[in-house]
């Protein structure tokens, strides 16, 4: 039986998650023909199998993943002799066929083949993970969708560029997003849109008003108003859970961009959700 955590995520840029799972095939086991609401992307860790679409069939092997669209009727099956091992996520909401399209993919360019199959297959178990708590995880289960973004992006086909600034800016956002919650650096992000450092600081003050360190600093005070909120922990572990050292580095940051104590803010939580707004 395939393995499955439902659950629905949302990010701060409209971004849920409808479902992740694994599953080990037997031999010639399929699935469909079906459809979906959503988008999904198998990724297969071992073996191989075929994806039957719109009156193709194509073999997908370790190492390679495939999308599937919404409202498309798909069926795939596992391969006889080594059937495949995969896991799969199926997400949706604005920002849903964006990034698919960053990632070079769409009805045409489905298959992709992952540079680091190693690191991609772990991502989707740390996703699967966050999504089997629906609170405090769910942001980070996201986060983690774009981070499987990130990792097959680049090696999808160089005509997916993006072509304006705002995409860029976009991409940018969505990539510290996905990694907020560790030592992510934005000379790291301005590598992975594929600008310099310094452009990447003009266009993005110019698009949101915020320089991209200002806008780390957003995410990472929105993530911990949320835990602040929903949770009782620890400045400590609450700071490293948004990618801070120490809970006195959180505070001093709090402090400064909502004029309260992280302390405070808990206590009276309820009737402090208007602090001064962000583009995140």
């Amino acid at each position: 039986m395939p393995r499955m955590e439902s659950a629905t995520v949302a990010t701060g840029n409209d971004l849920y998650i409808v479902n992740t799972g694994e599953e080990a095939c037997a031999p010639l086991h399929a699935y469909g023909p079906a459809q979906r609401k959503h988008y999904l992307i198998h990724f297969v860790l071992s073996g191989c199998g075929t994806l039957h679409y719109e009156g193709e069939s194509v073999t997908v092997r370790a190492g390679q993943g495939f999308l599937i669209l919404p409202d498309e009727t798909t069926r795939y099956q596992a391969d006889e002799h080594t059937p495949w091992h995969y896991a799969w996520v199926g997400y949706r909401g604005r920002q849903a066929e964006y990034i698919t399209r960053a990632a070079g993919l769409d009805g045409k360019n489905r298959i992709f083949t992952a540079e680091d199959p190693a690191a991609v297959w772990e991502i989707l178990q740390d996703m699967r993970s966050d999504a089997r708590v629906l609170r405090l995880n769910q942001l980070a289960a996201a986060g983690c969708l774009l981070r499987f973004i990130a990792h097959i992006a680049p090696a999808q086909d160089p005509k997916s560029a993006l072509s304006s600034a705002r995409d860029y800016c976009d991409k940018a956002l969505w990539y510290l997003e996905g990694n907020y919650d560790r030592a992510v650096s934005i000379q790291e992000t301005a590598d992975f849109v594929g600008l310099s450092r310094s452009h990447l600081y003009r266009l993005m003050t110019a698009e949101y008003g915020q320089t991209p360190k200002e806008i780390l600093l957003s995410i990472r005070m929105r993530h911990a108003k949320q835990l602040l909120r929903e949770s009782a922990l620890t400045l400590d572990d609450i700071a490293r859970l948004i990618g801070l050292q120490t809970g006195a580095q959180l505070g001093v940051i709090f402090r400064t961009a909502f004029g309260i104590t992280p302390g405070q803010y808990r206590k009276k939580r309820s009737s402090l959700d208007n602090f001064p707004s962000s583009i995140v």
